[in-house]
C-alpha cells in the first residue's frame, strides 16, 4: 500500500532533513557552557500535570536530596513508569500523559519532559541531540539526552533518561559533562557507560553504538520555549507536526541546533 499524504507530511525523512538544515548552526564552547533551559522556561510556565506527577515521584522521599540524587530519582521514575513506543510530537503535558498511559514516547519525548521536571525541582538543565552515523540501523539517525548542573560536583553532568545511563572517564568517580565527553572521544580516551540503576541494567550494544562507536555529532538544543511550543502544538494539532515546526521557523520562534566549535 502506498504512503498517504498525511504520512509524507508527518514522517517523510526529507522534511526532517530540511528542518535540521534550517535550525542548525555553530556556536562557541563558552556559549554552550553558559546556556540553560531554565533561563527561558520558568517554573510558573510549566503545565500543572508536571507538578502533580512530581508529587508522586517524591512521595516516598524521607530525606533531603541533593541535585544529583533528585535528577536520578526523576529519571528512574520515568523509566519505571513509561514503557515507551512511537514518537509523540505533542505539547509537553499531552506527551507526558500519553507516555504515562503507555501510548508511546521516544528519546526526544523523554528529554523534553525531563527538562520540565528539572525546572520545577530547581535543577538547571539542557537538552542535547546527537546526529548518529552508526552502521546500526536501530540507532542511526539521531538520539536525545539531557545535561544537568550538580552543585555538589560544581559541574554539568550528562544523563540519558531514555537509555538510563551516565558516562564516566577512566577514573569513574564523577560523571562526565557533554563537552568533556566530546573532548575525550575526540582524543580517543577511555569512556565508560554506567546505569542510573543500582543493578546496572541497560542496553550495552545500543548505548555503545550511540556514544562510543558511532561517528556522532552532538548539538545543544537552544531557544526552546516550552510555553510557545505547547501553545502552537495544541492549537494547531490538526496540522502535521512538520507544518507547525515550519511555521515557528518562519516567525522566528523555533529552537536551534547549536554545534560546538572546538
Amino acid at each position: 500500500m502506498g504512503k498517504t499524504l498525511n504520512w509524507y507530511l508527518r514522517r517523510h525523512p526529507l522534511l526532517y532533513k530540511i528542518r535540521y538544515r534550517l535550525v542548525s548552526k555553530k556556536t562557541s564552547l563558552d556559549a554552550i557552557e553558559n546556556y540553560c533551559y531554565n533561563d527561558l522556561n520558568k517554573k510558573a510556565n510549566i503545565p500543572p500535570l508536571f507538578f502533580e506527577i512530581n508529587n508522586l515521584i517524591f512521595a516516598n522521599s524521607n530525606k533531603d536530596l541533593n541535585h544529583f540524587e533528585k535528577a536520578v530519582k526523576i529519571a528512574i521514575w520515568l523509566k519505571d513508569n513509561v514503557k515507551g513506543g512511537p514518537g509523540l510530537g505533542k505539547s509537553s503535558a499531552r506527551s507526558l500523559q500519553k507516555m504515562i498511559n503507555g501510548e508511546g514516547g521516544v528519546c526526544s519525548d523523554f528529554s523534553q519532559i525531563y527538562s520540565n521536571f528539572c525546572v520545577i525541582n530547581d535543577i538547571k538543565v539542557k537538552e542535547w541531540g546527537m546526529k548518529s552515523l552508526s552502521d546500526d540501523s536501530t540507532v542511526s539517525g539521531g538520539h536525545s539526552f539531557n545535561e544537568i548542573y550538580c552543585k555538589e560536583f560544581q559541574k554539568w553532568v550528562m544523563i540519558d533518561v531514555a537509555k538510563s545511563i551516565l558516562l564516566y572517564d577512566a577514573n569513574g568517580k564523577i560523571p562526565l559533562s557533554t563537552l568533556e565527553y566530546i573532548h575525550l572521544k575526540k582524543e580517543k580516551k577511555e569512556l565508560n557507560i554506567a546505569s542510573i540503576y543500582a543493578n546496572g541494567i541497560f542496553d550495552h550494544k545500543k548505548t555503545n553504538n550511540i556514544f562510543l562507536i558511532s561517528n556522532s555529532l552532538p548539538f545543544i538544543i537552544t531557544n526552546y520555549d516550552n510555553k510557545i511550543y505547547d501553545y502552537f502544538l495544541d492549537k494547531l494539532d490538526f496540522f502535521p507536526e512538520s507544518i507547525i515546526h515550519g511555521l515557528l521557523i518562519l516567525i522566528g520562534k523555533s529552537y536551534s541546533f547549536e554545534f560546538p566549535i572546538e
